[in-house]
């Protein structure tokens, strides 16, 4: 796996595990285990969705975070997002899945996702244009 692909990764988890940690305090549900429990059910999604649809990978003009980097990162959100909401689910014996519980992870944990990552490419665009 190349440098690159790790860093974003890394990010990637850190992100999510930020966006489970605060929805936690706020419903003040938080729980060491649980908290580890809920990332995993959005972060396994997540990696398979976003190695399938490239979101690891540069543009074909050899830039690393361009437009299509960016539209491949949601795309694999828009995939990963609803089946971690599944899975969580499943993980906490829920018979029910609130709409409104997955806008917001849709919204927010999109937000903490994508922003980790358009943050990660305006800070590497002025390095070399090779990667992270």
């Amino acid at each position: 796996m190349k440098r690159s692909t790790l860093i974003l990764l890394a990010g990637d988890l850190m992100a999510l595990s930020l966006f489970v940690y605060i929805g936690q305090r706020n419903h003040e549900t938080l729980d060491a285990l649980r908290l580890l429990l809920n990332v995993a059910a959005f972060g396994a999604p997540w990696g398979v969705a976003a190695w399938l649809v490239g979101a690891f990978r540069g543009d074909q003009e050899g830039r690393p975070y361009g437009w299509m980097f960016m539209a491949r990162s949601l795309n694999a959100w828009l995939i990963a997002a609803p089946l971690g909401v599944t899975l969580r689910a499943l993980a906490l014996g829920r018979a029910v899945i609130p709409t409104a519980f997955t806008l917001v992870t849709l919204g927010l944990g999109g937000a903490f996702v994508l922003g980790w990552r358009l943050a990660a490419g305006v800070l590497t665009r002025g390095g070399s244009q090779s990667g992270v």
